[in-house]
């Protein structure tokens, strides 16, 4: 058997913040588009089933226009089963009784059977997050695959995921939801465990190639496999403009910086370094260049730069600043990391630049 593992889906999500109106409108509509597309691949691959993990809707009530595509969804595709686990963002999202093809777990341990695989999940809530680990029970005989949404942690709690609570327990994959990011590790010497991620990222704080795992179930063992998903790959690029004395010039730098990558993608460009011009302008300058022929999606520039000084000349200052650099300099106390850290914070809190 062949199962695909999704979390994190978050349609409707508000991505209003983090692109231009426009962009943030076809964002949101390719998030949707996005789940149609793993329906699509799940056939192609063989899969029989779409584990949702959490979070399928970033809000609760979901919107109506969510709620009914990815619905509708579920029930134009009778030949899949499509089992779903509320997260903490979709928890009280109904579940419509017109899709048989919707297996819901709710407060409870509830199982979905086929052949010799058994997948179990329950939502947490403050009554049963302490508990549930006592109450699960394996099914003899299946290759148990447990679905639960919370990051690990140590303690039990609403959102908190034990996993020492869950090792020897003969659970074979335990699949999570929750974190953004791909991530996977041992469960136990049976079992292992992983979050998928996103199959989409929604903003700069997602970057990277995002997807699904596909569970080929095959001799009582679980193999995962990702698949890239995602019709865009967001990427954050940092530009080093050190030494550079025109905005003319740290522009072209940028330009290069991003040159290699697919227009598609949505870039976060973040310019760093010393320079030796009038940074006032550069990030609204760089990101209208950078944009300007329409052929890239979106790249958004982050002006991180500092001043460069020059530290002889400042020593020789009668002035705040030299006082400050000469004390610093006799300062024998000091490793080389430490003294170059308040160096810089002491020389951009002179110039009023941002410390943060």
């Amino acid at each position: 058997m062949k199962l695909i593992h999704t979390a994190d889906l978050h349609l409707g999500s508000k991505i209003e913040g983090k692109f231009p109106a426009s962009k943030s409108k076809q964002r949101r509509t390719e998030l949707r588009n996005s789940f149609s597309r793993m329906i699509d691949r799940a056939k192609e691959l063989g899969a029989e089933a779409i584990l949702i993990a959490g979070d399928a809707f970033d809000t609760s009530p979901a919107t109506p226009a969510d709620a009914d595509y990815f619905f509708g969804a579920v029930k134009a595709n009778p030949d899949l089963s499509f089992l779903y686990l509320h997260g903490n963002h979709d928890a009280g999202v109904p579940f419509p009784a017109d899709c048989p093809n919707l297996v819901a777990f709710g407060d409870e341990w509830t199982v979905w059977k086929k052949d010799g695989v058994a997948v179990s999940g329950i939502e947490m809530t403050e009554k049963n997050c302490a508990s549930l680990y006592e109450s699960f029970s394996p099914v003899p005989g299946k290759v148990n695959i447990v679905t639960l949404h919370g990051g690990t942690g140590s303690s039990p709690a609403v959102g908190t995921v034990v996993l020492s609570k869950l090792a020897d327990k003969g659970i074979d994959y335990l699949a999570l939801g929750d974190y953004h990011g791909r991530q996977e590790g041992r469960l136990d010497a049976r079992g292992v465990w992983a979050y998928p991620g996103c199959p989409e990222g929604r903003g700069f704080d997602e970057p990277g190639e995002k997807g699904f795992l596909l569970l080929t179930i095959e001799n009582g063992a679980v193999k995962s496999e990702f698949i890239p998903h995602a019709c865009r790959t967001l990427r954050v690029i940092d530009c080093d403009l050190t030494g550079i004395a025109r905005e003319y010039d740290a522009i072209e730098a940028a330009r290069q910086a991003i040159a290699d990558v697919p227009p598609t993608d949505p870039i976060r460009l973040n310019l760093t370094g010393a320079v030796g011009f009038d940074r006032t302008n550069l990030t609204a300058n760089a990101e209208e260049r950078l944009n300007e022929d329409g052929k890239r999606f979106f790249v958004s520039v982050k002006d991180m730069t500092v001043a460069a000084f020059d530290l002889d000349a400042l020593r020789a200052e009668t002035s705040l600043r030299g006082e400050f650099l000469r004390l610093l300099d006799g300062n024998e106390t000091l490793s080389d990391e430490d003294r170059n850290a308040i160096l810089e914070l002491g020389l951009r809190a002179s110039a009023g630049q941002d410390l943060n």
